[in-house]
Parts: C-alpha cells; structure tokens; sequence
C-alpha cells in the first residue's frame, strides 16, 4: 500500500504551472498534513520573479477551500495563499535538473529548515520524480571530478541530452512572504539592510562551523567537488566573451582572465580547504525578504545548497549589495561587520585572514559570472536578468582590483 501509495504521488507530480489542479492540491496538502476533511476547490495564480530565478518558475496560488475544510496544523489556519515553485519550463530547467537544484531545495525544506536558526519560508510541502540516494550521487560526483575536464564536458552533454528525453519532475509548496518587502538587485541596498543579511549569514555560518552535523548531509554537496564544473563552464563561455568584451577591459582585467585559465580548479578547490560551512550558495539581495516589524530577514531560494568557504558567501552577497562606484570604505566596513557578527556568535577570525578569503571568494565570482551572458545552456531573458548580471560583473571586477593573484591562493 506504501509503494502504491508513492507511485501515484509521483505519477501525479505536475510538470508544469499548467498542469496544477485543484485535486492535485487537495491532495498535497492533506499529504503535508494540513487539511483534515474537505478539499480545495478552487486556486488562481500570478507568477511572479520573471527573470529573477533563472532556473525556477514561481507562482503565488490563491486558494479556495470547501466549507468542511478544517487544519491540522501550521498555527491552526489553513493558508490562503502559497507559493508553488516549480521547475521552468525553458532549457535551464536541463541545467538546473542536471545540477540537482530541484532536488536539493526539496530536501532542504523537508530535512534541514527546522533546524536551522534564522527564518526562511514555511514548508507545506513538497515532492519529486525518483531519483538516486544522496550517498550514490556523491559518490558519482566524487569520481567524475577526478576525470579530466574534456571526458567530464562529454559526460555533462549525455547527461544533458538524457535529461532532455526525460525530464524528472518537480514540485514544491511553501509559505507565500511576499506581504513582506522583498529585496531588488536592481535596486539600491540600505546599509541597515546590508547589515541585517550579514547578521543573518553569520549565525548560518556559526551554526555549522566545522560541523559533523553538515557533514553528514550527503546531498549537500562540497564546493570542492564542483571544482571541474565551475571551470569548464568558464572554459565553454570565455574565449565568446574575451572576444566581445576584450577592447573594454583593462590589462589588469585580461591579466586575471589569463590567471584564471591556468587556475581555475585550485581556486575553486581552494574554497573547500579552510572551515567548512553551510553555504546557502545564492545569497544575494534578490533572495533575501525583509520582515521590517520584527526587524528579521528571511532566506529564500535554497536550491544552491553547498558546504564551503564563508569567504565565497560573503564576497558573493557583497558583490550583489555593493555596487562598483560605491567608496571602498564601504567594502571594508561591511566585512568587518560581518567579522563582528561571527565573533559575537563565537567564531573568531583575524581581520587580516578574513580579508584574505573574502578575496579568494571574491577571485572566484569573476570565474562563475563574468562569462556568464555568453553561455549557451542558459537564459536570462532580455530585461532585468541580464542587466542586474552586468551590474553584478562590474562590481565584481572593482573588488578584485587590488588583490595580489601570484599569492591569492597561498595560506596566510
């Protein structure tokens, strides 16, 4: 009955916005436990985010449920609104299946956020195609990074072309926050709400420092075993980009474009050899929701889980909340703020050290954006995507100006 049970489940996985129904909610939400009796007889939709998650499709559902309806859990009301994230329909839902996003920010949701001690999204619930034990998956990924890169970029268009004849499935229900203000890339970022993400990120960070707890998450995946992927990436989209883009680059820029052909795996590698931690792994201003009464930040988009380097988040969030023209003194301020927050949470670090890995995140940035708008496997759309992806280079580029690349990956 059990396995008759998860067969329908998944069969009945929807693949799309479009094939969301209300029977299919019903079901979903007595399977999370939240619907006693009755069922939901009605829904509406908007999508929301256009151009903001470039591998998801998210849709804020406006529920109707029968007058028997009665909850049974999540504070004893049933919700009238969520939001349903669901694989996009575009080619990078090819890319973001082969990178196992879908997976991974299912499991999140139903493993790992309660445990965690900032807020994120409440969970209704969530489901998926079959797919293998994390434990396998890590054992693949383990050997695939000891191959070259040339037999990993064949192994990568055959899992690719697999994924394409047959897509797995994906489905995801959780609290809708948008009444809360939510973050713009686009936008402007307060030093207050600078703040605010940093301090939310150091009690991440803090939580699993060093922790046996993440390492025994196999499907968070350690940023070092990405290493390969990261640069071949880079390699496919480079040459496009240096040929585009090169007459407005300035010699240091080319410079550091040589440098990261030569090392780009080390660099990558070298982020999973100091404290390992959690990493949210998109930590930017987009995917943060601000709760402006209780003074809180919430965390959304959990799909780039990861165990790394806090110098890789850190230059990743600050790259997106600081813009190129602001005064370095911003920069500096903000990552000392950050170290603060760890040592008030009782994680100590010298400043210089610190310092150190910042740079070697923020090294790594420019690897896994500045080519970002020349890959073929993904798109960004024509408005905002690729504009706040330019504005998010530039800033890159201006916090890399003075890092010293012929020792950036030596040990302090």
């Amino acid at each position: 009955k059990i396995e008759d049970k998860l067969l329908k489940i998944l069969k009945d996985v929807p693949f799309s916005l479009g094939e969301i129904t209300a029977d299919w909610l019903t079901m979903a939400m007595k399977d999370g436990g939240h619907l006693r009796t009755g069922e939901v007889v009605s829904f509406t939709h908007h999508v929301v985010g256009e151009e903001t998650g470039f591998l998801g499709e998210i849709a804020i559902l406006s529920l109707t449920y029968s007058s028997d309806a009665a909850a049974q859990s999540f504070d004893a009301v049933l919700p009238k609104t969520m939001v349903l994230k669901i694989p996009t329909p575009l080619k990078n839902r090819v890319m973001g299946q082969s990178l196992g996003v879908y997976e991974k920010e299912i499991r999140f949701y139903s493993q790992l956020k309660e445990k965690l001690n900032i807020r994120t999204p409440g969970y209704y619930y969530g489901v998926m195609s079959a797919a293998d034990e994390p434990d396998v998956i890590l054992e693949r990924l383990k050997a695939l990074h000891r191959l070259p890169i040339w037999a990993i970029a064949i192994f990568g268009l055959i899992v690719q072309w697999i994924f394409g004849l047959m897509p797995r499935r994906y489905a995801l229900l959780i609290e809708d926050v948008s009444h809360y203000r939510l973050g713009d890339q686009s936008a402007k970022c307060s030093t207050n709400d600078i703040k605010m993400a940093l301090d939310s990120m150091a009690t991440l960070h803090a939580q699993f420092w060093d922790s046996e707890a993440l390492q025994a998450l196999s499907w968070i995946t350690p940023v070092e075993l990405s290493a390969k992927l990261v640069h071949m990436g880079y390699l496919q989209s480079a040459n496009k980009y240096l040929k585009e883009n090169g007459a407005n680059l300035t010699e240091e820029q080319l410079k550091l474009h040589a440098w990261l052909k030569k090392n780009g795996v080390g660099l990558t590698e070298r982020l999973g050899k100091k404290s390992m931690t959690l990493l949210h792994g998109d930590f930017r201003v987009d995917n943060l929701c601000f709760d402006d009464d209780a003074g809180e930040m919430l965390l959304l988009d959990w799909q780039t889980t990861m165990a790394g380097s806090y110098g890789l988040e850190l230059a990743y969030f600050l790259s997106t909340a600081i813009p190129a023209d602001a005064p370095s003194e911003k920069l500096d301020e903000m990552i000392e703020y950050y170290r603060h927050a760890l040592d008030l949470r009782g994680i100590k670090i010298p400043a210089l050290d610190l310092r150190h890995e910042f740079n070697i995140g923020m090294v790594a940035i420019v690897h896994r954006i500045s080519p970002i708008l020349h890959q073929t496997q993904l798109e960004l759309g024509t408005g905002r995507g690729p504009a706040i992806m330019q504005n998010w280079i530039d800033s890159a580029y201006k916090k890399v100006a003075d890092v010293e690349l012929d020792s950036i990956l030596e040990a302090r």
